[in-house]
C-alpha cells in the first residue's frame, strides 16, 4: 500500500506529468545546446542574424517553461487576462526607455578611456600628483 493518500487515478496523473516534465526537460536541454551551436557558427556574421536567431529561440524557451513549469497552460483563460497587459507594459517601457539608453551621441573614437590621459610618461620623467586646493571635509 502506498504511503500517500492519493487515488490510483491521481497517482498515474502525477506519473503522466512527470514523464511530460522530462519530455520538456530535453527539449530545454536541446534548445540550450543549439543556441550555443548557433552563437558559434553564426558569430562571424550579421549581428541581426545572430540576435533574431538567440531571441527566437529564447522566446521558444521561455513560452515552454512558462506553460508546463509555470503551470499556465493548465490554468484558465482568466490568466491571459494578466499576462496580455503585463507584456504591453514591458514592451512600452522598453520602447520609452531606447532613445535614452541606446541613442546616447558618441563624441569620441574610444568612449571608455574618456579622461585617461593618452601621453605616455617618459621614463625618469618628473610625475607630478593633482591635490584638491581646499581640504574636503
Amino acid at each position: 500500500m502506498s504511503n500517500t493518500n492519493l487515488t490510483h487515478e491521481q497517482e498515474m496523473a502525477v506519473e503522466s506529468h512527470f514523464s511530460q516534465y522530462i519530455k520538456i526537460f530535453l527539449i530545454l536541454i536541446v534548445f540550450t545546446l543549439s543556441e550555443y551551436f548557433y552563437a558559434s557558427i553564426f558569430a562571424n556574421h550579421a549581428f541581426i542574424v545572430l540576435v533574431l536567431g538567440l531571441m527566437s529561440m529564447a522566446i521558444i524557451k521561455a513560452t515552454l517553461v512558462g506553460l508546463y513549469f509555470m503551470h499556465l497552460k493548465f490554468e484558465g483563460k482568466w490568466v491571459y487576462a494578466m499576462l496580455i497587459p503585463a507584456s504591453i507594459l514591458a514592451m512600452v517601457l522598453t520602447l520609452a526607455l531606447f532613445p535614452d539608453v541606446a541613442m546616447q551621441p558618441v563624441t569620441e573614437e574610444n568612449p571608455d578611456l574618456e579622461g585617461v590621459e593618452t601621453t605616455p610618461v617618459q621614463p625618469g620623467a618628473a610625475v607630478s600628483i593633482l591635490r584638491a586646493s581646499k581640504p574636503v571635509g
